[in-house]
């Protein structure tokens, strides 16, 4: 789930509650993720010393939440205008300074055009992020007056561009596309579309667990 980096950060039955999953590192046993919502570098970085003291194989960083929630307690994708960049390039060096060795990785949405979101992950690049998965839909606004975070299929075209470009510079970076995955056959569509690294799906392995078999 996504979680409170403050409260990650400080209360332990807040952890125990909604992450009791941890477990050591080891080449054996399933990759665990710290998915947190966060708007301050020094509550990311303190998390993500807990969840690398925790196991946890990477900390992420949620930038694509297009819910009302995160309009009003000021995470998500709502942290993707212009007048945060700075912030949320803080937030990524800050955890990446903190931990020792595990990686911080990104998860954001389409600006308004390709480049604008290029350059938001060259910066998330530059700042330390070794992961970014790009949910290939528009982040929703508070007055759901433009495309909604749900509407229509993803467009895995500027993935494959993003990926493209990044690799030039930023090839140690892994770039995940999420969208449009529902099936075997989507899978196999996607990758060779995107040349990503990854794909992620929410939806469609909740309908289908055996997605990836």
């Amino acid at each position: 789930p996504m979680m409170s980096a403050t409260r990650f950060a400080t209360d332990v039955d807040y952890r125990a509650l909604e992450f009791p999953q941890s477990a050591p590192r080891a080449a054996d046993t399933p990759v665990t993720v710290c998915h947190l919502a966060a708007n301050r570098p020094d509550e990311l970085a303190a998390a993500a010393v807990v969840a690398e003291e925790l196991g946890c194989a990477a900390v992420d960083l949620n930038l694509g939440c297009p819910q009302r929630t995160a309009y009003l307690g000021h995470f998500g994708s709502y942290l993707l205008d212009d007048k945060d960049r700075q912030l949320v390039v803080d937030m990524v060096r800050a955890a990446c300074s903190a931990v020792k060795e595990i990686p911080i990785c990104a998860k954001i949405r389409l600006l308004g055009d390709t480049e604008q979101t290029l350059a938001l992950c060259r910066q998330l690049c530059e700042a330390g992020a070794l992961l970014i998965a790009i949910h290939a839909r528009q982040r929703a606004t508070w007055e759901r007056t433009s495309a909604g975070a749900r509407d229509g299929p993803a467009d895995l075209r500027q993935v494959a561009i993003i990926k493209e470009v990044l690799s030039k510079d930023f090839s140690h970076v892994s770039i995940i596309a999420n969208g449009n995955t529902g099936t075997w056959q989507n899978v196999q569509d996607n990758l060779e579309l995107t040349a990503a690294d990854g794909l992620m799906s929410a939806e469609g392995i909740l309908d289908n667990p055996a997605l990836f078999l």
